[in-house]
């Protein structure tokens, strides 16, 4: 399998310019119940998605240094871009909704620690695993609520979170391309004990918003756990590529009239 790390960042661009309608004007307010459910729930998640991608980047760096592949950078900066678009997303969300905006939980400590002590691949592992269970609970929040801001807010972060687990996937498979399988194997195994470990902090945390969206503790489960089959086939090679071709610009973009 082919990575390109190019036609990663031309996604991206043209991804932040073609997003989806969310309307901002939705005078809907969230019922007692509602607010109870996803409070703190989504403090949490607006807490995580908001990142500087200091240390990411350090790393991707230092990937570069060493193996000149400079389309790296432009797509791993692009990708924290997005992920910053998501925090202010929910934070603009919360504000209206009057919910407080957090700056810090014990949760996301410990995972922006375990991203700053590891190398880039270690960092890409913690967080594409909190990817894989944020696409469960986005659609859990989605289903949670009527309003219609905030559904169209969960189904815009889902369209970018199956790319961006995809991208890391793959950003993985090029890392461990040709490596000593008994090593790759390893990571995998230390891969999946995260991934328990989180499912297991994740419910405890988060299960009003799983439970008001349908979800119980064994679909849960079932579910994140598809997704990381489905994450680990594409670190294998053997899922498929991204193959992206950018939609022609209109003549006034061309122009730079728009």
């Amino acid at each position: 399998m082919e990575v390109q790390f190019a036609k990663w960042r031309a996604y991206f661009l043209y991804n932040q310019d073609h997003l989806q309608r969310i309307d901002w004007g939705d005078e809907y307010r969230l019922t007692a119940s509602e607010r109870k459910a996803i409070t703190r729930s989504i403090q949490q998640f607006q807490l995580g998605e908001n990142s500087e991608g200091k240390h990411l980047i350090s790393n991707a760096k230092a990937y570069i240094d060493k193996t000149k592949d400079e389309a790296y950078f432009g797509a791993i900066v692009e990708f924290i871009r997005e992920e910053q678009r998501h925090a202010r997303d929910l934070a603009k969300f919360m504000r209206l909704q009057q919910i407080p905006i957090i700056r810090e939980h014990w949760v996301d400590g410990v995972f922006r620690k375990l991203r700053k002590f590891a190398g880039l691949e270690q960092s890409i592992i913690v967080l594409i695993t909190a990817e894989i269970i944020a696409k469960i609970y986005y659609k859990a929040l989605r289903d949670s609520t009527s309003s219609t801001m905030l559904i169209q807010l969960c189904d815009q972060i889902l369209l970018d979170e199956d790319k961006h687990v995809q991208f890391q996937s793959e950003t993985l498979h090029k890392l461990s391309y040709k490596r000593n399988p008994f090593i790759n194997s390893c990571y995998r195994g230390v891969h999946r004990f995260l991934l328990e470990g989180t499912l297991a902090v994740v419910w405890r945390q988060h299960r009003s918003v799983f439970k008001a969206g349908g979800y119980r503790l064994g679909s849960f489960y079932r579910e994140c756990r598809k997704e990381f089959a489905l994450s680990n086939a594409i670190i294998a090679g053997e899922g498929s590529s991204f193959d992206y071709e950018p939609i022609s610009a209109s003549p006034s973009e061309r122009n730079g009239l728009s």
